[in-house]
């Protein structure tokens, strides 16, 4: 099977001390409030943690959007997703792909509604919409289910705080992950605002399954056939697919609301720490809406 695709950066990039122009961790949107990210992203590379095998540059563009409902006053429905166009070169060879990876949808519900705001969440990801056999896949084609507790207090003009603990449940040969995050953000003036993110993925074991940077040769008579190709548990070109990886990323944003419930955002997300993925920085541009 090929592996897991690291979503695209920031997704729940959603600010509660904001109430007019998005929705934060474990806050919920108002029964029929609406909101609507656009977000395109550039993240370009040549290096990654730990070791670097056949891999020389990988490219991934894309446009995200995320999508949310308010269900009820303490029930929000999310949807995710994005049009990505990917490029790679590992020993000397260079491989591409365009079209639409994986889909999350999920659901956040709020426990408490108090000085400390409690929240569950849970999320699908839906991996139908693009091929697992391409020589460069958008994603691992396999299905994901994730549980979070999250946090959340305002602090008045000093801003919110926010955190998140979760357990993601990856299918087959994956390793299932802990996930982190911590979130801080505050008002500059009545227009301007600034966000700042840890976000962390550890994985839960060591994969038994050995990663492979490509096709490999199968000897003649094996269950398999002979010739060049992509055994089932042999991670693909794409070098975002680890079956188990370690990574730390801190997210900086600066956002400006035009009024009207609409915003205009940049951000930069570097990975500080990691192991079996890449390194560097997503670039983002996006525009909000809430209504």
């Amino acid at each position: 099977m090929y592996k897991k695709v690291l979503q695209t950066a920031g997704v729940l990039s959603l600010l509660a001390a904001l109430p007019n122009t998005a929705h934060a961790g474990a806050w919920t949107a108002k029964q029929g409030d609406t909101y609507l990210k656009g977000a395109l992203n550039y993240f370009d590379t040549s290096s990654r943690f730990g070791e670097e095998g056949t891999f020389e540059n990988f490219r991934n563009q894309n446009f995200n959007v995320y999508f949310e409902y308010g269900v009820q006053d303490n029930l929000t429905f999310f949807a995710t997703g994005s049009l990505t166009d990917l490029e790679n070169r590992a020993d000397g060879v260079e491989t591409s792909n365009t079209g639409v990876g994986d889909i999350e949808l999920g659901l956040r519900y709020r426990l408490i509604d108090g000085p400390v705001i409690v929240s569950l969440q849970g999320l699908f990801k839906a991996p139908y919409l693009y091929s697992e056999n391409a020589e460069l896949p958008l994603g691992n084609g396999q299905e994901d289910y994730e549980g979070k507790i999250l946090f959340g207090s305002s602090f008045g003009p000093l801003g919110y705080g926010g955190l998140e603990l979760g357990y993601r449940l990856r299918s087959d040969a994956p390793v299932d992950e802990f996930r982190f995050l911590v979130e801080y953000g505050f008002d500059v003036s009545e227009q301007v605002y600034l966000r700042t993110k840890l976000d962390g993925i550890h994985a839960v074991q060591s994969s038994d399954v050995a990663d492979v940077a490509g096709p490999v040769t199968v000897p003649g008579g094996g269950p398999f056939g002979g010739g060049p190709q992509l055994l089932p548990d042999a991670q693909s070109l794409n070098p975002q697919l680890p079956l188990e990886f370690d990574l730390g990323r801190i997210e900086y944003t600066a956002g400006y609301k035009f009024g009207g419930g609409l915003a205009a955002e940049i951000t930069g997300t570097t990975a500080i720490y990691g192991d079996n993925t890449l390194r560097g920085t997503n670039i983002q541009v996006a525009l909000v809406a809430s209504f």
